[in-house]
């Protein structure tokens, strides 16, 4: 039985989060095993703001401004502007793949797709300013009339003195849709279109990883950002963050090796296959934690004290026990030491309870051989190639 997820009452801000949220279940990369989603996003927000693991080209962030302007000119009611917005959505998707093909967000699913590319790119759009009120996409369907008219007033939240209906939804500055958009579409850029994108970001993530490649970056970034060179050449600030983020994920890389580990020693079919697998990729991991000083966590415990970050006592008890354990072991241990299998096993059963694969049998058996491993990027895989369009674009 597949599970569910089902929510009464929320707020159309409540419905965002959580689609948000439901999107990490089908990305590549962003199974969190070991509990530490809450970290790995904390400085993911804080390197490349207004990003996500599911956003796939920049140029999104110019389709959407233009789809709903074309929407606003034709004074739609507040109840036609969801599905007119999904039909606009759904037709960019043949109008693009007519000239690209990677990165277009519904080319398989066409009609059926679920996940609007407004969906995923909304709060950014939200982070850069691009969307001027700070707000929902629910909440600006809802709005839409008022919004659209510039009449009757929309409260602000934090000051109803003041209306939301006597600022602009999109801001002054976005370039002009193409004359021939939405018919025909493509992730190029031009000059003119990256640096209006450049300026947001340098503008709303100023002193971020994302706004100094933004503006210093290249067109070939490095496969990790940590070994990009124009990263190195970052204000400390910066650097130090970077320098923390890498540490991080290093050190709680092998938490998921160890897990699968003591998951192929459970299985009779091809367990000892795996076993031997997971032996070695943790004989690798632990070669290259070795070179490096002992992870301290207060470091990172003071980089969230700074942030909008929740730090549940068990989360910090669990990766403080990890690195208490890490450096007092000898090296090449970690597979054999008893109490890291502990410390996973007791952590696993935490998060899962009766749900847990170690000990729940049938839920083993769902096991694929490899699940939640790898190193954490901090959605570098998709920020790369942001990047990649905004300096194709800016030398356009």
């Amino acid at each position: 039985m597949e599970p569910t997820l089902t929510w009464l009452d929320l707020t159309s801000g409540d419905r965002d989060r959580m689609r948000r949220v439901l999107d990490l279940f089908n990305e590549q990369g962003t199974i969190d095993e070991m509990g530490l989603g809450s970290l790995r996003d904390a400085l993911s927000d804080a390197l490349f703001p207004g990003t996500s693991s599911i956003q796939t080209r920049l140029r999104y962030m110019l389709f959407l401004p233009w789809m709903y302007q074309d929407l606003e000119s034709r004074r739609l009611g507040s109840e036609q502007v969801a599905q007119a917005a999904r039909k606009a959505e759904i037709s960019l998707i043949d109008s693009l793949m007519n000239s690209e093909a990677d990165g277009v967000i519904g080319a398989r699913s066409r009609e059926s797709l679920r996940r609007l590319p407004s969906a995923v790119y909304w709060s950014g759009l939200v982070r850069w300013g691009i969307f001027m009120h700070q707000q929902s996409q629910g909440w600006y369907h809802t709005n839409f009339v008022e919004l659209t008219n510039k009449r009757g007033g929309v409260g602000r939240p934090d000051d109803p003195g003041k209306d939301w209906s006597r600022e602009p939804n999109w801001h002054p500055q976005l370039p002009c849709a193409p004359s021939s958009f939405p018919k025909e579409a493509s992730f190029k850029l031009t000059s003119n279109e990256a640096g209006f994108l450049q300026g947001r970001i340098m503008e709303l993530c100023n002193g971020s990883l994302l706004a100094w490649l933004a503006q210093e970056g290249s067109e070939t970034p490095a496969d990790s950002f940590w070994e990009d060179p124009d990263v190195r050449r970052a204000p400390s600030g910066v650097v130090e963050l970077v320098k923390l983020a890498r540490r991080f994920s290093l050190h709680v890389e092998g938490m998921p090796l160890l897990y699968n580990l003591l998951l192929a020693e459970q299985c009779k079919q091809d367990g000892e296959y795996l076993v031997e697998q997971y032996h070695m990729e943790l004989a690798d991991w632990e070669g290259r934690e070795a070179k490096e000083a002992p992870f301290d966590p207060n470091v990172l415990w003071q980089f969230v004290a700074c942030r909008p970050t929740r730090l549940p006592h068990p989360q910090r008890h669990f990766v403080e026990n990890w690195s208490r354990r890490i450096s007092k072991i000898d090296a090449n241990a970690v597979g054999k030491d008893i109490k890291l299998r502990r410390l996973i096993a007791e952590r696993e059963r935490q998060l899962k309870g009766g749900r847990a694969r170690l000990v729940n049998r049938a839920r083993l058996l769902d096991w694929n051989g490899k699940v939640g491993v790898g190193r954490m990027d901090f959605r570098w895989f998709r920020v790369k190639q942001l990047l990649c369009d905004l300096h194709q674009g800016l030398t356009a």
